[in-house]
């Protein structure tokens, strides 16, 4: 049978080689810079482990290049890390180090890119949308360009509603990358929510042949103008192309602004109880049916999926004080805010629970500290657009 096992290039058999996890033994520090050298990304970590400083120091015998080592493996950096490793003797000169040195940098630029992202993405799957910001902003240091980098800061923003700040990301995002849907939906969403139609209108314009996404956005712009009848017509027309929950949510808050309360309560009876997002608008609907039992019972499914989702806790909190429960109230405002704690909605929340509580210097308090961070958010936003 033919053994699969690679061999080193050399062989000593005064010195017990190091076996690397691919199978090749090696009896030199060259051999391992050789390697590092032709192949860095297979061998990325393998020379910055404890036992292979452990095989220089006690096969090699080489206490000094071991001290270099223990040094090299400290680096955070792996660019400079790599070429550290590749000085740590004169094995190759300084024209092959220029070489490779680029190809060094861009792969941990990825690398560094690729791990910021994960991180931002289990952030924002947690809806801890600040610090999905901060992971993406990090990945942005590493590629400027990167117009899906923007986008998703973008959605963060749109999430936190800071409106202002979603939409100076996207105008990055769309100079990159100026077809792309998601980015452009996600435009039109922002100027909706900001209530600037004619910019809306002409971006919904670019939508050619996508008659669920024309009429649902015409419908919230019917919607945003209170022409509550226009607005449920585009909704039932999008809902014809596609049968989406959000659509009966805002069919159902057509019916409640044009007063046809049991119409309302037929469409919210259809909608699926297993989203957290569905529950969410639920609840805010029966709110302002002005059913805050149906609105809490609602809320309190939506926290039994995700206990870690800062919206469900703050709308418990919001709903609780409503139904003059202070204590619940206060406990659940307090959970929401060390979910997200420099949240501005949160804070008004808590300043108003305070208020109910008769504590009126912490209310006066908090809502100073909401002017402050608007005032450090428009100072940032200034920032960005210039």
């Amino acid at each position: 049978m033919v053994s699969n096992i690679r061999l080193s290039l050399t062989t000593d058999k005064d010195i017990k080689p190091y076996r690397l996890l691919s199978g090749i033994n090696i009896y030199s520090i060259e051999e391992a810079i050789y390697l590092f050298y032709t192949q860095f990304k297979e061998y990325s970590t393998d020379f910055f482990e404890t036992s292979f400083i452990e095989w220089v120091k006690t096969e090699l015998d080489d206490l000094d290049i071991a001290n270099k080592l223990e040094q090299i493996k400290n680096q955070t950096s792996f660019y400079q890390k790599s070429i550290e490793f590749l000085t740590i003797n004169s094995f190759y000169s300084t024209k092959d180090i220029e070489k490779i040195s680029l190809e060094l940098f861009n792969w941990e630029k990825r690398g560094q890119i690729e791990r910021n992202k994960i991180k931002a993405d289990r952030f924002f799957y947690d809806n801890m949308f600040e610090k999905a910001i901060e992971c993406y902003k990090n990945a942005l240091d590493f590629d400027i360009s990167n117009y899906v980098l923007y986008n998703n800061i973008a959605i963060c923003y749109i999430r936190l509603k800071e409106y202002d700040f979603a939409l100076s990301y996207l105008k990055k995002a769309i100079n990159l990358a100026p077809n792309n849907l998601t980015v452009v939906l996600n435009i039109i969403e922002v100027l909706i929510e900001k209530n600037d139609v004619k910019k809306a209108v002409h971006f919904i314009s670019r939508l050619n042949n996508m008659e669920y996404e024309r009429n649902y956005y015409m419908g919230q712009i019917y919607f945003k103008n209170e022409e509550y009848d226009k607005a449920r017509a585009r909704f039932s027309r999008a809902f014809l192309y596609k049968r989406e929950d959000k659509v009966l949510l805002n069919i159902a808050d057509c019916f409640i602004n044009l007063k046809k309360y049991d119409m309302a309560k037929q469409a919210l009876e259809v909608l699926s109880d297993n989203d957290v997002d569905i529950l969410i608008a639920k609840s805010c609907l029966y709110e302002k049916l002005n059913n805050i039992p149906l609105a809490i019972k609602a809320i309190e499914k939506a926290n039994f999926y995700n206990r870690d989702n800062f919206r469900v806790w703050l709308y418990l909190a919001r709903y609780h004080r409503q139904d003059y429960n202070l204590l619940r109230a206060e406990a659940s405002i307090t959970k929401a805010q060390s979910l997200a704690p420099n949240n501005l909605e949160i804070l008004f929340e808590k300043a108003l629970i305070k208020k109910a509580q008769g504590k009126f210097k912490e209310y006066q308090n908090i809502l100073m500290k909401i002017v402050q961070n608007y005032g450090n958010k428009y100072r940032e936003k200034i920032a960005i657009d210039i």
